[in-house]
Parts: structure tokens; sequence; C-alpha cells
């Protein structure tokens, strides 16, 4: 599966933008590890539609991510615009290299309202989520999630324009 990513320039600052095409993202939820919450992914004309549910009992997680084939060295955060049903959602980061346990992960927080927002969120911003030897620079990023997380509750949002800045 080939990935794109674009390198643009844009006012003396690069960004790297994500794949929009559905195929290159896909749709994960707790059930893998036995837990029962649900998540369907739309894509239109641009903007990817995440609705579900998340139950905390057994897992607790649903999250539709993007892998990264040549992430952009000396990025220094992602961007993208979002809105939703007025609830938390978090920003996944996997990186490559060895990980205890297999499936940590760096995250960040973030809420979504009835109107488009955009986010522009820092890397410093995230925190790790179990051990990880790979450092935390964007060349390390192996996987970029948009992830439902926690606690019960209702998924459905919208999101688009995902670029590494």
């Amino acid at each position: 599966m080939r990935y794109l990513l674009l390198t643009l320039l844009l006012s003396m600052t690069t960004y790297a933008e994500m794949s929009e095409n559905p195929e290159e993202w896909r749709v994960v939820t707790d059930r893998v590890m036995g837990g029962s919450s649900n998540l369907q992914a739309d894509y239109d004309e641009g903007t990817f539609k995440i609705m579900g549910n998340v139950v905390k009992k057994d897992g607790g997680f649903v999250r539709i991510s993007h892998r990264l084939e040549n992430p952009m060295k000396n990025a220094k955060g992602i961007k993208f615009l979002a809105r939703g049903n007025n609830e938390t959602y978090e920003v996944h980061l996997t990186m490559k290299g060895l990980k205890m346990p297999p499936w940590s992960y760096m995250s960040t927080q973030f809420d979504v309202t009835d109107d488009w927002k955009e986010y522009v969120i820092s890397f410093d911003e995230f925190s790790k989520n179990g051990f990880m030897t790979a450092s935390m620079k964007s060349q390390n990023i192996g996987e970029i999630a948009i992830a439902g997380y926690g606690r019960d509750f209702d998924v459905d949002m919208e999101f688009k324009n995902v670029s590494l800045f």
C-alpha cells in the first residue's frame, strides 16, 4: 500500500499532508482485544466522518489511523480541522522502534464543538502512554490516529486537512 505525503512550502513554513484517500486510513476498535466499542468511518469530499460508541468495559477505545511511510523531518506538530458532538477526543502518535507494551503511544486531547475549528497541536503537548525507545521527533512517528478513549460516550465527529507542520 502506498501512502501519499505531500510537502508544501507556504509562507516560509513546511507542511506535510496526510493522505485523504480513505483506503489509507483504517478503523481499529477495542474489539481486537475482546471489547465492545464500535466505529464506522465515512469519507465524502475531503472530510472523514466517524460515528460509533466507546464502551469502557473491556477496552474503551476506537480510532481511525494513518500509517506514515516517510514522516516529515523537523515537524513541530500536527494540525487539522474538526467538528462534532461536544466531546473530548484524542490524537495518538505511535512511534517507531521498541515499545513496552507494544501498543504504547503518545497522546493529547482536544474538544470538539458543532462548529469547524482548526486545531494546531505542538508535539510538546503530547504525553507518553507506555515506554518507547524512539524519541519524540517527527521522523520517528509511525502512525497518527484520531481516537475516542477511556470512557463511555457516543462518537460523532468530522475531520479534514490533517497535516504535520
